[in-house]
């Protein structure tokens, strides 16, 4: 068992633990708060391969499955003793996305996708789980805010595939660059509650009339 497999069990813990702890506001029974915690581990790198047409990762490997159902319950019983500690359960998430999404990036390039599919599939991957949740919890995702989520995923990979074409770094060693590029972007943007500046959102100003209405 490598440590990259051993890291990707453990996000898929922090990405459960997190979704349990986002439906605390909404009151969910056990089996509610289980699926949505399964789903926001799941649910990115469900999607992932769907696209891809490949088997589903966890269809393969039922351990990702069982950690997300147990971290799920876990929250569940435990859930004021852990939301106390929800702030390192972000900066654990943040690592998961930034895990999960380097990883696409590379399984989408061995299946002879170029680097604009790997791109997508990274962003997708490391956000499609939490969007998926929010849908479930019916609150506004991170996604259409202007926290920095996404951004964090495409700057990472980027300059993850950049390296690899640019024969820099080896494969693995363009993961943890990747990993590292996303984390430190993510868990910053969490730390200093960065948000997208005004130059790059889209303003909500009043557009002037038309003088002929």
């Amino acid at each position: 068992m490598d440590l990259t497999y051993i890291l990707s069990i453990a996000a898929t813990l922090a990405f459960s633990v997190t979704g349990v702890l986002a439906a605390r506001i909404q009151q969910l029974d056990i089996i509610g708060v289980t699926v949505v915690g399964v789903v926001t581990a799941v649910g990115g790198g469900t999607i992932r391969d769907i696209i891809l047409d490949v088997p589903v990762f966890w269809i393969v490997d039922g351990r990702y499955l069982l950690a997300a159902t147990l971290a799920a319950l876990l929250t569940f019983a435990f859930n004021d003793l852990i939301h106390r500690g929800y702030r390192w359960f972000l900066y654990m998430d943040a690592l998961g996305v930034a895990l999960f999404a380097a990883l696409a990036v590379m399984k989408t390039l061995a299946l002879g996708l170029g680097s604009a599919h790997a791109v997508v599939m990274g962003v997708i991957t490391g956000i499609g789980g939490g969007i998926i949740r929010d849908v479930l919890l019916d609150r506004p995702t991170l996604i259409v805010s202007r926290e920095l989520y996404a951004t964090p995923i495409c700057l990472g990979v980027g300059l993850q595939l950049a390296l690899l074409k640019l024969n820099v770094l080896s494969g693995q060693q363009a993961v943890i660059a990747g990993v590292a590029a996303i984390f430190t972007l993510r868990a910053s943007a969490i730390y200093f509650q960065w948000q997208m500046p005004d130059l790059l959102t889209l303003s909500n100003r009043p557009v002037a009339s038309n003088p002929e209405e």
